[in-house]
Protein backbone atom coordinates (compact mmCIF):
# COMPACT_ATOMS: atom_id res chain seq x y z
CA UNK A 1 0.00 0.00 0.00
CA UNK A 2 1.18 3.41 -0.46
CA UNK A 3 0.80 6.46 0.87
CA UNK A 4 -1.96 9.02 0.27
CA UNK A 5 -2.67 12.91 1.47
CA UNK A 6 -5.53 11.49 3.25
CA UNK A 7 -2.97 9.93 6.06
CA UNK A 8 -1.26 13.15 6.95
CA UNK A 9 -5.07 13.97 8.13
CA UNK A 10 -4.43 12.09 11.27
CA UNK A 11 -3.53 13.58 14.48
CA UNK A 12 -0.24 12.62 15.98
CA UNK A 13 -0.08 11.27 19.27
CA UNK A 14 3.73 11.36 19.97
CA UNK A 15 6.30 13.70 19.11
CA UNK A 16 9.94 12.83 18.71
CA UNK A 17 12.33 14.88 21.22
CA UNK A 18 13.71 17.79 20.07
CA UNK A 19 17.06 17.64 18.41
CA UNK A 20 18.78 21.40 18.25
CA UNK A 21 20.55 21.62 14.52
CA UNK A 22 23.80 21.88 14.32
CA UNK A 23 26.27 24.52 12.40
CA UNK A 24 27.02 23.82 8.44
CA UNK A 25 29.93 21.95 8.75
CA UNK A 26 33.12 23.06 6.83
CA UNK A 27 34.97 20.39 4.87
CA UNK A 28 32.79 17.45 6.09
CA UNK A 29 33.45 13.98 5.46
CA UNK A 30 31.70 11.83 3.32
CA UNK A 31 29.38 9.15 4.91
CA UNK A 32 28.88 6.89 1.99
CA UNK A 33 31.81 5.03 0.69
CA UNK A 34 32.88 5.70 -3.01
CA UNK A 35 31.94 9.84 -2.74
CA UNK A 36 33.90 12.48 -2.40
CA UNK A 37 34.10 14.78 0.51
CA UNK A 38 32.50 17.64 1.01
CA UNK A 39 34.08 21.21 0.52
CA UNK A 40 33.64 24.47 2.17
CA UNK A 41 31.39 26.25 2.80
CA UNK A 42 33.59 29.30 2.98
CA UNK A 43 31.07 31.43 4.70
CA UNK A 44 27.24 31.71 4.90
CA UNK A 45 25.81 30.28 1.75
CA UNK A 46 23.09 31.89 -0.33
CA UNK A 47 21.88 31.71 -4.01
CA UNK A 48 20.35 33.99 -5.92
CA UNK A 49 18.24 34.00 -8.80
CA UNK A 50 19.24 36.54 -11.34
CA UNK A 51 16.77 35.58 -14.25
CA UNK A 52 13.72 34.58 -14.41
CA UNK A 53 12.66 37.23 -12.85
CA UNK A 54 9.30 36.37 -10.34
CA UNK A 55 6.08 36.58 -12.12
CA UNK A 56 7.97 37.06 -15.58
CA UNK A 57 6.15 36.20 -18.98
CA UNK A 58 7.97 34.55 -22.00
CA UNK A 59 6.19 34.99 -24.94
CA UNK A 60 6.21 32.45 -27.23
CA UNK A 61 8.11 32.93 -30.37
CA UNK A 62 5.43 33.07 -33.49
CA UNK A 63 5.97 30.25 -36.08
CA UNK A 64 8.87 30.58 -38.74
CA UNK A 65 7.76 30.34 -42.74
CA UNK A 66 6.73 26.39 -43.44
CA UNK A 67 7.06 25.27 -40.34
CA UNK A 68 4.72 24.46 -37.20
CA UNK A 69 4.18 26.91 -34.70
CA UNK A 70 6.39 26.35 -31.64
CA UNK A 71 4.77 24.92 -28.18
CA UNK A 72 7.60 26.60 -25.92
CA UNK A 73 9.49 29.34 -25.63
CA UNK A 74 13.18 29.54 -24.45
CA UNK A 75 14.41 30.38 -21.01
CA UNK A 76 17.53 31.29 -19.66
CA UNK A 77 18.51 30.83 -16.06
CA UNK A 78 21.59 33.10 -14.41
CA UNK A 79 22.15 32.48 -10.80
CA UNK A 80 24.36 33.86 -8.50
CA UNK A 81 26.11 32.00 -5.52
CA UNK A 82 28.23 32.93 -2.51
CA UNK A 83 30.46 31.20 -0.36
CA UNK A 84 29.54 27.59 -2.06
CA UNK A 85 31.95 25.81 -4.71
CA UNK A 86 30.16 23.42 -6.74
CA UNK A 87 32.96 20.95 -8.80
CA UNK A 88 32.86 17.37 -10.06
CA UNK A 89 35.56 15.02 -9.25
CA UNK A 90 36.45 13.16 -12.13
CA UNK A 91 37.16 9.86 -10.27
CA UNK A 92 33.68 9.22 -9.26
CA UNK A 93 31.58 11.57 -10.95
CA UNK A 94 30.05 12.90 -7.68
CA UNK A 95 30.71 16.24 -6.91
CA UNK A 96 28.89 19.66 -4.87
CA UNK A 97 26.70 21.35 -7.51
CA UNK A 98 22.80 23.00 -7.21
CA UNK A 99 20.12 20.78 -7.11
CA UNK A 100 17.28 22.08 -9.38
CA UNK A 101 13.94 21.29 -8.77
CA UNK A 102 11.86 22.13 -11.68
CA UNK A 103 7.99 22.06 -11.43
CA UNK A 104 8.38 19.42 -8.32
CA UNK A 105 8.60 16.71 -10.85
CA UNK A 106 12.30 16.78 -12.97
CA UNK A 107 15.89 17.52 -10.99
CA UNK A 108 19.31 18.78 -12.46
CA UNK A 109 22.56 18.86 -10.68
CA UNK A 110 23.89 22.21 -12.33
CA UNK A 111 27.59 22.53 -11.21
CA UNK A 112 28.93 25.73 -13.92
CA UNK A 113 26.83 28.42 -12.02
CA UNK A 114 28.50 31.22 -13.64
CA UNK A 115 27.18 29.85 -16.91
CA UNK A 116 23.74 30.43 -17.77
CA UNK A 117 21.32 27.31 -17.96
CA UNK A 118 19.38 26.88 -20.94
CA UNK A 119 15.58 25.82 -21.70
CA UNK A 120 15.65 25.77 -25.35
CA UNK A 121 11.07 24.74 -25.03
CA UNK A 122 9.78 25.29 -21.67
CA UNK A 123 5.83 24.76 -22.85
CA UNK A 124 2.80 26.70 -22.21
CA UNK A 125 2.12 27.68 -18.30
CA UNK A 126 3.16 28.65 -15.28
CA UNK A 127 6.71 26.82 -13.76
CA UNK A 128 8.35 26.82 -10.75
CA UNK A 129 12.27 25.86 -10.32
CA UNK A 130 14.01 25.76 -7.30
CA UNK A 131 17.78 25.80 -6.30
CA UNK A 132 19.18 24.08 -3.13
CA UNK A 133 23.41 23.61 -2.97
CA UNK A 134 23.79 19.68 -2.13
CA UNK A 135 27.29 18.14 -0.77
CA UNK A 136 28.59 15.24 -3.44
CA UNK A 137 26.82 12.85 -1.70
CA UNK A 138 23.36 15.00 -2.53
CA UNK A 139 22.99 16.45 1.12
CA UNK A 140 21.28 19.93 1.55
CA UNK A 141 23.61 22.51 3.14
CA UNK A 142 20.53 23.42 5.23
CA UNK A 143 20.75 27.00 5.66
CA UNK A 144 17.80 29.59 4.66
CA UNK A 145 19.74 31.59 2.29
CA UNK A 146 21.02 28.31 0.46
CA UNK A 147 18.01 28.07 -1.60
CA UNK A 148 16.10 30.22 -4.05
CA UNK A 149 12.96 29.83 -6.23
CA UNK A 150 11.20 31.24 -8.68
CA UNK A 151 7.89 31.25 -10.68
CA UNK A 152 7.50 32.23 -14.12
CA UNK A 153 4.90 31.70 -17.22
CA UNK A 154 5.09 30.92 -20.86
CA UNK A 155 2.94 32.28 -23.50
CA UNK A 156 0.62 32.83 -20.50
CA UNK A 157 -0.25 32.15 -16.60
CA UNK A 158 -1.97 29.39 -15.39
CA UNK A 159 -4.28 30.81 -12.27
CA UNK A 160 -4.38 26.97 -10.93
CA UNK A 161 -0.57 27.15 -9.93
CA UNK A 162 -0.02 29.20 -7.19
CA UNK A 163 3.29 31.57 -7.29
CA UNK A 164 6.10 30.61 -5.19
CA UNK A 165 6.19 32.53 -2.30
CA UNK A 166 9.20 32.59 0.25
CA UNK A 167 7.35 33.30 3.37
CA UNK A 168 4.99 30.64 3.52
CA UNK A 169 6.27 27.45 5.28
CA UNK A 170 7.62 24.96 2.30
CA UNK A 171 9.27 21.53 1.85
CA UNK A 172 10.81 20.33 -0.59
CA UNK A 173 11.71 16.49 -1.43
CA UNK A 174 15.38 15.96 -1.62
CA UNK A 175 15.91 12.57 -2.65
CA UNK A 176 16.05 9.73 -3.10
CA UNK A 177 14.46 9.73 -6.33
CA UNK A 178 15.10 7.58 -9.43
CA UNK A 179 16.71 4.16 -9.56
CA UNK A 180 19.35 2.84 -6.69
CA UNK A 181 21.40 -0.11 -6.64
CA UNK A 182 21.21 -2.87 -4.06
CA UNK A 183 24.54 -2.72 -3.41
CA UNK A 184 24.09 1.15 -1.91
CA UNK A 185 20.62 0.36 -0.54
CA UNK A 186 21.51 -0.92 3.10
CA UNK A 187 22.21 2.97 3.72
CA UNK A 188 19.40 5.35 1.94
CA UNK A 189 19.79 9.07 2.57
CA UNK A 190 16.36 10.69 3.03
CA UNK A 191 16.34 14.68 2.71
CA UNK A 192 14.56 17.86 2.45
CA UNK A 193 14.68 21.05 1.92
CA UNK A 194 12.46 23.96 4.52
CA UNK A 195 11.87 26.95 4.46
CA UNK A 196 9.30 29.72 5.42
CA UNK A 197 9.17 28.10 9.17
CA UNK A 198 11.33 26.88 11.77
CA UNK A 199 11.40 23.18 12.43
CA UNK A 200 11.29 22.04 16.29
CA UNK A 201 9.16 20.63 19.04
CA UNK A 202 5.31 20.57 19.09
CA UNK A 203 5.76 22.41 22.61
CA UNK A 204 6.54 25.80 20.50
CA UNK A 205 4.12 27.52 19.07
CA UNK A 206 6.50 29.19 16.04
CA UNK A 207 7.55 25.76 15.20
CA UNK A 208 6.44 23.55 12.50
CA UNK A 209 7.70 19.73 12.27
CA UNK A 210 8.57 17.21 9.39
CA UNK A 211 6.36 14.50 9.10
CA UNK A 212 6.38 11.29 6.53
CA UNK A 213 5.73 8.20 5.72
CA UNK A 214 7.73 5.73 3.84
CA UNK A 215 5.42 3.43 1.99
CA UNK A 216 3.15 1.61 4.12
CA UNK A 217 5.13 1.95 7.52
CA UNK A 218 3.91 4.15 10.32
CA UNK A 219 4.00 7.61 9.62
CA UNK A 220 7.28 9.59 11.69
CA UNK A 221 7.79 13.08 13.19
CA UNK A 222 10.57 15.22 13.11
CA UNK A 223 11.69 17.80 15.14
CA UNK A 224 15.13 18.95 13.78
CA UNK A 225 16.07 19.81 10.19
CA UNK A 226 18.34 16.89 9.46
CA UNK A 227 18.90 14.29 7.13
CA UNK A 228 17.60 10.71 8.10
CA UNK A 229 19.14 7.49 6.84
CA UNK A 230 17.25 4.59 5.83
CA UNK A 231 18.68 1.22 6.30
CA UNK A 232 18.20 -1.81 4.32
CA UNK A 233 15.74 -1.12 2.35
CA UNK A 234 14.78 -3.49 -0.58
CA UNK A 235 14.32 -4.18 -4.20
CA UNK A 236 11.29 -2.72 -5.58
CA UNK A 237 10.07 0.52 -6.32
CA UNK A 238 8.66 2.99 -3.19
CA UNK A 239 6.60 5.95 -2.68
CA UNK A 240 7.15 8.20 0.40
CA UNK A 241 5.44 11.57 1.15
CA UNK A 242 6.75 14.71 3.46
CA UNK A 243 4.60 17.13 4.61
CA UNK A 244 5.09 20.67 7.27
CA UNK A 245 2.79 20.06 10.32
CA UNK A 246 2.65 22.61 13.49
CA UNK A 247 1.48 21.02 16.48
CA UNK A 248 -1.26 18.39 15.48
CA UNK A 249 -2.50 20.32 12.44
CA UNK A 250 -0.81 20.02 8.45
CA UNK A 251 0.27 23.12 7.53
CA UNK A 252 -2.21 24.29 4.58
CA UNK A 253 0.15 26.36 2.27
CA UNK A 254 0.68 25.34 -1.72
CA UNK A 255 4.16 23.80 -1.29
CA UNK A 256 3.81 22.72 2.08
CA UNK A 257 3.45 18.67 1.33
CA UNK A 258 5.70 16.92 -1.17
CA UNK A 259 5.42 13.02 -3.03
CA UNK A 260 8.27 11.22 -4.21
CA UNK A 261 9.34 8.12 -5.24
CA UNK A 262 12.21 5.82 -5.90
CA UNK A 263 13.48 2.31 -6.88
CA UNK A 264 16.05 -0.32 -5.83
CA UNK A 265 17.04 -2.51 -8.29
CA UNK A 266 19.31 -5.87 -8.75
CA UNK A 267 23.18 -4.79 -8.93
CA UNK A 268 24.58 -6.12 -12.62
CA UNK A 269 23.81 -5.19 -16.07
CA UNK A 270 21.63 -2.38 -16.42
CA UNK A 271 21.96 -0.64 -12.86
CA UNK A 272 22.27 2.76 -12.42
CA UNK A 273 25.88 4.13 -12.46
CA UNK A 274 24.98 6.91 -9.82
CA UNK A 275 22.97 6.85 -6.96
CA UNK A 276 19.28 8.78 -6.98
CA UNK A 277 19.03 12.25 -6.86
CA UNK A 278 21.36 12.87 -9.74
CA UNK A 279 18.62 13.27 -12.57
CA UNK A 280 15.84 12.15 -12.79
CA UNK A 281 14.77 11.55 -16.12
CA UNK A 282 13.83 14.20 -18.94
CA UNK A 283 11.93 17.70 -19.06
CA UNK A 284 9.48 18.45 -21.50
CA UNK A 285 12.43 20.02 -23.09
CA UNK A 286 16.10 18.86 -22.85
CA UNK A 287 17.98 21.65 -20.93
CA UNK A 288 21.24 22.60 -23.02
CA UNK A 289 23.80 23.75 -20.94
CA UNK A 290 27.30 23.97 -20.35
CA UNK A 291 27.50 21.97 -17.23
CA UNK A 292 30.42 19.17 -17.22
Amino acid sequence: MKPTLRSFAVALAIAVPYLASAATPVDPKSPLPGYPDGKGPTGPVSITIKTPKQDEVFPIPPAEPGKPAPKGARVVLEVEVKNFETWKDPKSGQGQHLQMVLDGRYQFPYRQVDKPWVFPSLPKGTHTIRLFAQRPWHESIKEKDAFAAVTFHVGEKDPSKPLFDPSQPTITANVPRGKIKKSEAAKVLFDFFVTGCTVGPITDPEACQVVYRLDAEPQKTLTAWEPVWWENVPVGRHAYVIALYKGEKRIEAPYALDQEGFEVVEDGPGAPAGPAGETNGTTPSTPQTNDK
